[in-house]
Formats: structure tokens, sequence, C-alpha cells
């Protein structure tokens, strides 16, 4: 995102101008030399803030304190504005209990930072006569997972492959 560039102090053009004071009262309509004085005087800066017709509105504020303002609300905003991202994770066949236990671990980590998951067991080979185990596979590890996720419809078959989609529970 390019930084708007802001016109300062000397840089001001406008010889009448619009004066909004640092904790935002309006000062009234004066001439810029009046405007420099004043934020002079009270050691403040002075920024335009833009135009309606032929007046330009300047506003009289400490520019290094609007400065970190703006960094700190951009940084909030930036983190705001994070979406989580979609984690899987590939559970096999042959998977042990204790291997799917460690996967219910990873699971929880991912629920915990607010990613949606995604649940995959793929059949290779001879293993595609056995679907209907694969398939209570996939839903025992989903059963296991059902205080912290929700499923997002039923687990789907393509080909080989059992596909689930969980969300997480706020």
């Amino acid at each position: 995102m390019k930084e708007k560039k802001r016109i300062l102090n000397d840089d001001i053009r406008a010889s009448k101008i619009q004066l909004i004071s640092d904790e935002g009262g309006n000062l009234g309509e004066m001439h810029i030399n009046d405007a420099r004085k004043m934020a002079q005087e009270q050691e403040l800066d002075l920024m335009e803030m833009g135009r309606t017709g032929d007046m330009t509105i300047v506003k009289m504020l400490d520019y290094g304190k609007y400065l970190y303002r703006q960094k700190k609300q951009d940084q909030k905003n930036k983190q705001k504005g994070k979406a989580p991202d979609l984690k899987t994770i590939r559970i096999t066949f042959k998977i042990w209990d204790h291997d799917l236990e460690i996967k219910k671990k990873q699971a929880e980590k991912f629920a915990h930072d607010g990613h949606p998951l995604k649940v995959s067991l793929m059949l290779r080979g001879r293993e595609n006569c056995y679907g209907d185990i694969a398939q209570e596979k996939v839903d025992r590890f989903i059963e296991g997972l059902k205080e912290i996720y929700k499923a997002d419809g039923a687990v789907k078959r393509n080909g080989n492959t059992f596909v689930a989609m969980l969300k997480p529970i706020k």
C-alpha cells in the first residue's frame, strides 16, 4: 500500500485556510501566516487535510505522534485482516492408534489458532477394496475431534480418496 504524501507546514500554498485544533475543534477561517504562528507557539505542525471548494482545511497536530498512531493502526488492521489458512491432515489406511492420537493433537493446535481443517485418507492398491473400513476410520477420527471441530458436510469419496472438511467451534 502506497503511503499518501502529506503537505506540511511551509509547503501549504493556500493563503486562507480553515484551521482545526489538535483536539478536533474548529478554530475558524484565518490567514496561513496566523495559523503558522499559532502552531509555532504550541510547538505543533500544520497538516493539510483536504479542500472544500476554494477553502483548504488544515489541522494543527504533532506530526510525529500522528505517524506513530497511523503505524499502530495499520499493524492492528493487518492482524485483523489475516484469514485463517486451511490446514490438511492426511491419515493412512494402516495408521496405528498412537499415530492417530498424534494427528488429533496436531488438529487441536490448528483449532486453537482458528484454522479450518481438511482430513484426507488415500487408499493405495488393494486397500481400495476396503472402502467401508476406510470410511469408518475417517469417521472415528472426526468423532474424536467433535469437541473442537464440527463437520462441514459428510465425508466424501472421490476415487480412492476420502475427504472431510471441518470448521473450528468458536
